[in-house]
């Protein structure tokens, strides 16, 4: 049997090994890896990424990236992020939530903070939508942080993510947003 090298392999099969490479997107100064990609026959498309340390049982960080439609909304991105924000108080009424939008509406931003019924794991959240280009739904974006209540100077680590998470997240490129999501496979 004749041995071919590494580099035989990527002459001969060149989108392999950028296949076999995992996924990755950056975020607030990290690289976060690919463990999630879900197209339900419908068109709608999730990716999710977690840091290279994490999976999807045991992340204190992720960035989700969907393409969502959502008719029933008309698409509207400040709709979407006011109907979360109704999902979100209805499991936690005590929950915090700020939903803002742009002048035009066409850019909507939810940030969230609830928590467990014994209020020792928290989680904070911050979603971004924008209709899609072709307009048959919304993109978003998502970043989220899970932690503990009792963690030290939780309270003052919190606010400082959550200025800056939000800035980073209304500043993103939905663009590459949407690219990114839907070229996932």
């Amino acid at each position: 049997m004749k041995r071919r090298s590494f580099c035989g392999l990527l002459c001969v099969l060149p989108g392999a090994a950028l296949w076999a490479q995992p996924a990755s997107f950056r975020f607030d100064g990290e690289n976060y890896i690919q463990q999630f990609f879900g197209a339900p026959p419908s068109g709608d498309r999730v990716v999710e990424f977690v840091r290279p340390t994490e999976n999807l049982n045991n992340w204190t960080r992720l960035v989700g990236l969907r393409f969502q439609q959502m008719p029933f909304l008309d698409n509207d991105p400040v709709a979407a992020a006011l109907q979360l924000e109704r999902v979100v108080m209805k499991a936690n009424p005590q929950a915090r939530t700020s939903v803002m939008s742009n002048e035009t509406k066409t850019d909507a931003t939810i940030d969230f903070l609830t928590w467990s019924a014994d209020q020792a794991g928290m989680e904070f959240n911050v979603f971004r939508y924008v209709k899609s280009p072709d307009g048959r739904g919304l993109v978003s974006l998502q970043v989220a942080h899970r932690f503990q209540a009792s963690e030290p100077q939780v309270a003052e680590k919190l606010r400082a993510t959550r200025m800056s998470w939000v800035r980073q997240v209304v500043e993103h490129d939905m663009g590459a947003v949407t690219q990114a999501v839907m070229a996932r496979r």
